[in-house]
């Protein structure tokens, strides 16, 4: 009885190695040995950040790589050590696109990458001071342009004014450290130098969050029940201000703009609970800084070889209002544009400092 029962356990473990064996080469052999791709994000309960997750799997489809997604949940060390980690587990046969939690993440990232060789392309956020060419696998740095987006919003909403151009507005930043934050706050500002009819009544910052978004326009409004307009530095904080409109019995009445191109603010302009929004393509940001990263792995693209406004540069986004939403909906959100990533500068507008 013995000697049967250890049979068994020895067939059964041989019959369980063999299997995990067959596994392995049946991912090998879908992957056709090449490399797996790797995604880190900041989190996936973020409409915006959920289509670099749909970008990014319809991209590994196209190229026949497996893909993994790594969400920090706004947690930097977090995010650190899952690179570290899909690293390890890959064996370094990886290409990153990364969106760093804080902008100083990006220094730390780059000195994992460059020790394990790895190539990577971020977007968003990292100090200006750290330069993408001082890491041999950092391809690069990409940001949609944020003072022209932060021109926009603030355009659109003095000009659904009672009077357009005259009225007081309240504003939620983002995250005051991180890079987009800082551009469309300026690009805000310049507008309200250039409209003196247009007060500034208060702001805080939201940390990109819609709960805190809520929370702080109920009391902004509270204390400033005389405004005409909500300026938000993206979409996910402008729908936490339309609730707190919502149970004021101000929506509709007082509009919001934001930034990204959320499905839900898409709503809200068609139903008039908001005025614009600027749409980022997470879509093409993923499959974007993939493409890069990849290209550079398999040898493809010479990174020391390009000239340095090709390693630090901004893309245009897609100003969105009431009069080019559908359009925009249809092309964007309800399908999956196929993008031309054969010239991977195609859409490069401007260098980034």
């Amino acid at each position: 009885m013995k000697k049967f029962s250890c049979w068994r356990v020895v067939s059964a473990v041989a019959v369980l190695s063999f299997a995990l064996l067959a596994l392995d080469a049946s991912r090998a052999a879908a992957a056709g040995n090449g490399p797996t791709l790797a995604i880190s994000l900041r989190t996936l309960s973020s409409p915006y950040q959920v289509m670099y997750k749909t970008g990014g799997e319809a991209y590994a489809k196209l190229v026949g790589l497996p893909i993994d997604i790594l969400a920090t949940e706004a947690n930097s060390q977090k995010g650190l050590t899952d690179i570290k980690a899909e690293i390890a587990r890959t064996g370094g046969n990886v290409a990153f696109y990364v969106d760093p939690n804080d902008a100083t993440d990006a220094i730390a990232i780059a000195k994992t990458m460059d020790e394990a060789g790895v190539y990577w392309a971020s977007w968003w956020s990292k100090p200006a001071d750290v330069k993408v060419w001082d890491y041999t696998h950092w391809v690069a740095h990409i940001s949609f342009d944020g003072f022209a987006a932060g021109e926009f919003m603030a355009k659109e909403l003095f000009k659904t004014f009672k009077t357009p151009g005259k009225g007081n507005i309240i504003a939620l930043q983002g995250r005051l450290g991180d890079t987009p934050n800082g551009e469309r706050w300026q690009g805000l500002q310049k507008v309200l130098s250039e409209n003196p009819g247009v007060k500034l009544l208060q702001w805080e910052s939201a940390k990109w969050d819609r709960t805190q978004a809520y929370n702080i326009t109920r009391a902004m409004l509270v204390a400033h029940p005389n405004v005409d307009g909500v300026w938000a530095a993206n979409d996910d904080m402008a729908m936490g201000a339309i609730q707190a409109l919502k149970e004021a019995n101000l929506a509709g009445k007082v509009k919001v703009v934001g930034c990204d191109g959320i499905p839900e603010i898409f709503d809200a302009i068609k139903s008039g609970l908001a005025a614009a929004t600027v749409f980022n393509d997470g879509k093409y940001q993923a499959q974007l800084c993939l493409a890069l990263a990849l290209a550079a792995k398999q040898g493809k693209l010479d990174v020391a070889a390009l000239p340095h406004d090709r390693r630090q540069f901004e893309i245009p986004a897609v100003d969105v209002n009431h009069d080019n939403v559908d359009k925009i909906v249809h092309d964007y959100i309800q399908n999956t544009p196929e993008y031309d990533l054969k010239d991977l500068f195609a859409r490069w507008s401007r260098a980034m400092p």
